[in-house]
């Protein structure tokens, strides 16, 4: 295997003196929203570069309008013909989406290049996103854990194995890698090890609980390259979240995370699991409030999956709650009163409208064992990561599509 890696040199990229020194020539500012007449500028440029990037892909000017048409047509399907409101801005980089790289960057050209893939006629690999477990290792007891019976095994991946994986989904078009687990800061060294041999193109984030992540740790993460974390916090209540982490101090740990990371330039996600007992108008706005203070650029909304810690259980969400969390999105995002809270990531939203972009389509699952699913929530092993024919296999999923949304055009 070590063979194989520095067989590539080409790929092999020096992240940390990359990054240090765009951090050196940039104030670390986190989190600032961008709207009204200066994020109309700033769309009026990104789409200047689609189209930059559509001309030398399709030569002909004629096809390339046609397919940047189609791109438009494709982004309205799926945000319900609504009109984005605000972009976050992080460290000169401007965001439109929790899981679209910012512009303008090299990451942001490669997940352009996935798009027109997709609007292309001929069926291709190519995806965008990568959600790669690395650890088995988590100290939390958390009530919706997808990986609950894989918790604290014996690891199966070495920091070569996970940086061999990385770099064959790198190699068919993926430009953003989430790192989860498991707690993947249990990996901290190997995280480095990763960002600092990965191609300088992809974009890191970490999924965590957010305990382990001191001032230092924060700092070093952003110096050797990692854009930003996603921190777990399933309540504007302390003593709820605690209880639903299994944690003591969860929540405090989680808010201190979250400043260290502004401090240190990441930009920042809160996830929340959305569940029966949580959902309402007030609570919904009391952590969009939470969240704004905190400084994050991002809140995703997951909805509970009866898998893991969930098996067996009724956790699945009636349509009075899919209604109460959808009027929450596009009040976040579409409002003009709401423009300075978080972008709102809610993957249910769309993928009732436009189907799963699960399955390949636009991202994948690794586990812990470096097999495949379609999403974390699937649980179904379907090939090792390190399959020859991976190109192949990843077709092979896309064709079968995420068993999860039966309709691509179930209305709520």
């Amino acid at each position: 295997m070590d063979t194989l890696i520095s067989a590539r040199p080409v790929i092999k990229t020096n992240r940390h003196t990359v990054i240090h020194e765009r951090i050196d020539q940039r104030k670390i500012i986190s989190g600032i929203t961008v709207s009204g007449v200066h994020q109309k500028i700033i769309k009026v440029f990104i789409w200047i570069n689609i189209l930059r990037i559509a001309l030398r892909l399709f030569k002909s000017p004629r096809i390339a309008f046609k397919k940047a048409k189609d791109l438009r047509r494709l982004r309205d399907q799926y945000r319900n013909d609504h009109s984005l409101k605000k972009y976050k801005k992080v460290n000169g980089l401007y965001f439109f989406n929790y899981n679209a790289p910012g512009w303008p960057s090299k990451t942001f050209d490669r997940y352009v290049k996935h798009l027109f893939s997709k609007v292309s006629p001929e069926p291709t690999s190519s995806l965008h996103t990568l959600i790669f477990a690395i650890t088995k290792k988590c100290g939390f007891k958390c009530e919706h854990c997808c990986e609950w019976e894989n918790l604290n095994q014996p690891e199966q991946l070495s920091k070569e194995d996970l940086l061999l994986i990385t770099r064959r989904f790198y190699d068919i078009g993926v430009s953003q890698v989430q790192l989860s687990g498991g707690e993947p800061l249990n990996r901290f060294d190997d995280i480095i090890y990763l960002l600092d041999n990965s191609p300088a193109e992809i974009n890191f984030w970490l999924y965590t609980t957010g305990y382990q992540l001191t001032r230092q740790k924060a700092m070093q993460l952003k110096e050797h390259g990692m854009t930003g974390i996603t921190i777990s916090l399933d309540d504007h209540d302390p003593e709820k979240h605690d209880l639903f982490r299994g944690k003591a101090r969860s929540f405090e740990r989680a808010l201190l995370a979250a400043r260290y990371a502004v401090e240190s330039g990441l930009a920042v996600t809160f996830s929340l699991c959305a569940t029966k007992n949580f959902i309402s108008n007030e609570n919904l706005m009391r952590y969009a409030e939470l969240a704004k203070n905190a400084g994050a650029s991002f809140i995703q909304l997951l909805e509970p999956k009866a898998v893991g810690h969930y098996a067996g259980k009724d956790v699945t969400l009636e349509t009075s709650h899919l209604k109460i969390l959808e009027a929450f999105y596009e009040k976040m995002n579409y409002d003009k009163a709401y423009s300075s809270y978080p972008l709102v990531a809610y993957h249910g939203f769309y993928s009732r409208r436009i189907g799963c972009s699960g399955s390949g389509k636009d991202y994948l699952y690794v586990d812990t064992d470096g097999d495949v699913h379609n999403c974390p929530f699937c649980q179904r092993k379907l090939f090792p990561a390190l399959d020859d024919a991976l190109p192949k296999r990843i077709m092979q999923m896309k064709t079968q599509g995420c068993g999860l949304y039966n309709s691509c055009s179930t209305k709520i």
